[in-house]
């Protein structure tokens, strides 16, 4: 079972945006997603996911962001995928405006089951569309612990500034899932996301689930409901992801 699971953050004004970007860490792009190590060689998936904030404070607010994204398994190890967006909305921005984009390259580490969990590795590359706001590159491990009757997610990622006089640190994310499979249509569990360079966490229920609608044909999704945990989060933020696999 291979349920689909995956930064950068963010007027009407660009004074306005760029105090969204330095503020409110609901705008963290493409945090919300646990991705799974588990690669399947010669599969495609295309994907749309999404979130959107509640928070007393008037600038997050409804604010949320949607993108897309299609990734192909070229090897039984390597899967390589393009994210296009997100494409940002809220109280503080006129329209929607578009971030930019992101490669990424998951890489298996070794066969599903060779060790006591499935271990790969994350390498990105985030291209922001916003001025002022540098491109990044990403790292860290994917980790998945699947039994029966349960399954887990850790991820551990690292990203970094690139460009022209870029030397910043490396920021540190953590995200993570549980869930407890009652079928495959349907697994309850949680989420949870420590972003501790945006001084965010954030924790909640959530669901996922995968469908198989034909031969080598998969339907799969996962939802969730964070809720804040500390003043620098939202309070509470809608997640959703839906991605057609074959």
């Amino acid at each position: 079972m291979t349920f689909r699971n995956k930064h950068p953050v963010l007027s009407g004004t660009l004074g306005a945006l760029l105090t969204l970007m330095q503020t409110s860490s609901a705008l963290a792009a493409d945090d919300y997603v646990v991705y799974s190590p588990r690669v399947k060689q010669g599969e495609t998936e295309v994907e749309l996911r999404g979130f959107n904030t509640r928070d007393a404070n008037p600038d997050i607010n409804q604010t949320g962001m949607f993108g897309a994204a299609i990734a192909y398994s070229p090897t039984s190890w390597w899967k390589t995928e393009l994210y296009n967006g997100p494409f940002v909305y809220g109280p503080s921005i006129a329209g929607t405006n578009y971030s930019g984009w992101e490669w990424e390259n998951f890489f298996q580490l070794a066969p599903h089951d060779t060790y006591w969990a499935d271990v790969g590795f994350l390498l990105a590359y985030v291209r922001n569309n916003q001025v002022g706001v540098a491109n990044s590159l990403e790292l860290g491990p994917l980790l998945e612990k699947e039994t029966e009757a349960t399954l887990q997610r850790l991820n551990l990622i690292w990203e970094k500034q690139v460009g022209v006089d870029m030397v910043g640190k490396f920021n540190f994310r953590a995200t993570y899932m549980a869930g407890y499979k009652l079928e495959d249509a349907f697994v309850p569990g949680i989420e949870a996301y420590y972003r501790p360079a945006d001084n965010a966490h954030q924790l909640g229920p959530g669901f996922s689930g995968e469908i198989h609608v034909g031969h080598e044909k998969n339907l799969e999704y996962s939802s969730a409901l964070l809720y804040g945990l500390n003043q620098g989060a939202p309070a509470r933020t809608f997640v959703f992801r839906v991605s057609s696999v074959f």
